[in-house]
C-alpha cells in the first residue's frame, strides 16, 4: 500500500504542477483588461477563475488531509487584478504549498469521510474523492480559462 500512495502524491503533484504551468502561460503577458474581462453575465473573469481554482485546490487537499484551510469561496468571485504579476504570485504560493500537503496524505486519509467546512453542497466523501475532485475541477476551469480567453483575443480582433 505504500507504494500505491506514493504513486497517488506524485501524481497529484505532477497534475497540479501542470495545472499551474497551464495557467501560468494562460494569464502571463496579459493585461488587466484582458484578466478581467468577462464573456457575458454571469460569467467569470480569468482573475476570478484563476483565483477560484487555486483556492478550490488547496481546500480540497487539506479537506482530505482533514484538516481544512478557512477559505472565503464568496470572495474568490470578486477578485480582480490589476495584472498578471499578481495572478502569477499566487500560482507560485499555492505550487509551492501543494506539494508539501500533498506529501502528508496517507492512506488512512483516502478512507476517511471528510466534510469540507461551509461545503454549499454539504458533501461528505472519501478523502480520495476530495483529492479527484480538485483535479477535475481545475481541468474544467482551465478550460473556462482557455475559452475565456479566445472570446476576448475573437472580440479584440473585431473592435
Amino acid at each position: 500500500m505504500a507504494d500505491a500512495i506514493s504513486a497517488i502524491r506524485t501524481g497529484m503533484k505532477m497534475l497540479a504542477a501542470e495545472h499551474h504551468q497551464d495557467m501560468r502561460e494562460i494569464v502571463a503577458g496579459r493585461d488587466a483588461d484582458a484578466l478581467n474581462w468577462r464573456p457575458g453575465p454571469e460569467t467569470n473573469s480569468l482573475a476570478v477563475l484563476v483565483i477560484h481554482l487555486l483556492g478550490a485546490e488547496h481546500s480540497c487537499v487539506t479537506t482530505a488531509l482533514g484538516s481544512p484551510v478557512d477559505r472565503d469561496r464568496d470572495a474568490e468571485f470578486q477578485a480582480v487584478a490589476s495584472g498578471p504579476d499578481e495572478l502569477l504570485a499566487e500560482i507560485d504560493r499555492i505550487d509551492e504549498l501543494l506539494p508539501g500537503l500533498i506529501d502528508q496524505i496517507t492512506a488512512d486519509d483516502l478512507e476517511a469521510m471528510r466534510t469540507r467546512p461551509n461545503d454549499r453542497l454539504d458533501r461528505e466523501r472519501p478523502g480520495i474523492w476530495w483529492l479527484l475532485h480538485s483535479m477535475r475541477q481545475s481541468r474544467e476551469h482551465i478550460g473556462q480559462m482557455l475559452l475565456t480567453i479566445q472570446l476576448y483575443d475573437q472580440q479584440q480582433s473585431r473592435n
